[in-house]
């Protein structure tokens, strides 16, 4: 592991100390699952951004996020992101899987 260092507002800090104790964790387990959650948003925007452009495929967005294609097919719903993908499609290739 390794340490960092970071300067924070007032207002951030307290919010940590809350975070400590709703989840009655301490304060380098908390700032941990924080960063956590921080890393994987700005991942996710990234990665949906690309998508969005048609950078990247549905695979590379997923391996980016860290989630299987389906989870990527639900974030993209819930995000607003056109799938592109119709119902036609689907059928098609399943009759191409048999």
């Amino acid at each position: 592991m390794r340490v960092i260092t970071a300067r924070i507002p007032d207002e951030m800090f307290e919010e940590i100390k809350e975070i400590e104790g709703s989840e009655k964790i301490d304060r380098a387990e908390a700032t941990r699952k924080l960063l956590s959650v921080g890393i994987k948003e700005i991942k996710k925007e990234k990665a949906l951004e690309l998508l969005r452009g048609h950078k990247v495929t549905y695979r590379k967005a997923a391996e980016m996020i860290g989630v299987t294609i389906y989870e990527l097919l639900d974030i993209m719903e819930k995000e607003g992101v056109g799938v592109g993908y119709s119902l036609r499609d689907l059928e098609k290739d399943i009759e191409e899987m048999k």
